[in-house]
């Protein structure tokens, strides 16, 4: 089968018609972006499935509710929208009680309340698995922040240090339970809207794949190559304590931080005139290329979440 970008693309194509005049941002960014009467819309939808993305014997209702609105609020800022209402819909099976899906929607309504966004509907249907999927909805005043946007000389920012959710996941796989606030980061990630990379950048994305994946997706569609600093990535305040978890694990520290997903952290790349240490953490540069993406000018080997 072919690769969830290829896929992607095929469907951006099979799609694609000549009534969409007002579509601005189509298939292949983090939202869709639609002219309304007095501000663009902005819309995305994620979906979870049972023993794809969760587990239920790691994974509290109230955490996969929590988890998946976080994924899809993190792509409505990845494009420097303003997220509004959510419509929720969930396959669930016929033995699930009240309880467990009043502790999901409690999990939605947590992080929904943080941003002020308001859950307007959805829909129920009965399945083998607990299938969650939600769609978010809101507004975008300024141009929308594309992955198409980076240029040769831009600095690469992260607005906080991957791979603390990778460093739960390890955790979780090897049985163990501690330190519990490393294995909530992977099970109930906190988002944060960047607000000053959305001020600056040039292009952006959310880390869920992974930052060399979510890198590569702003390199390709910029026609670039993204070149990280490891000696830049290690001068980020949380790098000793990661390292240190990892070497007690005996894990790669640098590849949790790449390749390690679902941190809903943001890379964006900006124009150096914009330099701050206000923005996040410097990692790296933007530089000539096609979609590369390299360590110390070095090809690595990215392994990232893909579904296909």
């Amino acid at each position: 089968m072919e690769s969830e970008d290829a896929l992607i693309r095929r469907l951006g194509e099979l799609f694609n018609s000549s009534f969409q005049s007002g579509v601005k941002v189509g298939i292949g960014d983090d939202a869709a972006v639609f002219s309304g009467a007095d501000s663009d819309f902005i819309a995305t939808v994620d979906m979870a499935v049972e023993g794809i993305h969760f587990r239920r014997d790691w994974s509290t209702p109230f955490q996969i509710g929590a988890k998946l609105t976080t994924a899809s609020l993190a792509d409505v800022f990845a494009m420097g929208g303003e997220p509004n209402y959510l419509l929720v819909t969930a396959g669930i099976n016929q033995n699930e009680n009240t309880q467990v899906i009043t502790e999901i929607a409690e999990g939605i309504r947590s992080v929904a309340d943080k941003f002020k966004v308001s859950v307007i509907g959805g829909d129920l249907s009965k399945s083998e698995k607990l299938v969650l999927s939600i769609t978010a909805i809101g507004h975008i005043n300024s141009k929308p922040i594309k992955r198409d946007g980076a240029k040769v000389g831009d600095i690469v920012y992260v607005s906080a240090l991957p791979g603390l959710s990778a460093a739960g996941l390890a955790i979780l796989n090897k049985g163990l339970d501690r330190p519990r606030y490393v294995v909530e980061a992977h099970l109930n990630p906190k988002l944060v809207k960047p607000d000053a990379l959305i001020r600056v950048a040039s292009a952006m994305c959310d880390i869920s794949d992974g930052l060399s994946i979510d890198a590569g997706h702003i390199a390709s569609a910029s026609g670039v190559s993204i070149n990280f600093s490891r000696e830049l990535i290690s001068k980020a305040d949380d790098f000793n304590d990661l390292a240190e978890l990892s070497t007690e694990l005996s894990e790669d520290t640098f590849d949790w931080i790449l390749n390690g997903g679902e941190d809903h952290f943001f890379i964006a790349t900006v124009d150096p005139k914009y330099r701050s240490k206000d923005l996040g953490i410097e990692i790296g540069i933007v530089e000539a290329g096609n979609g590369e993406v390299r360590l110390d000018a070095k090809e690595f080997v990215i392994k990232g979440y893909q579904h296909f």
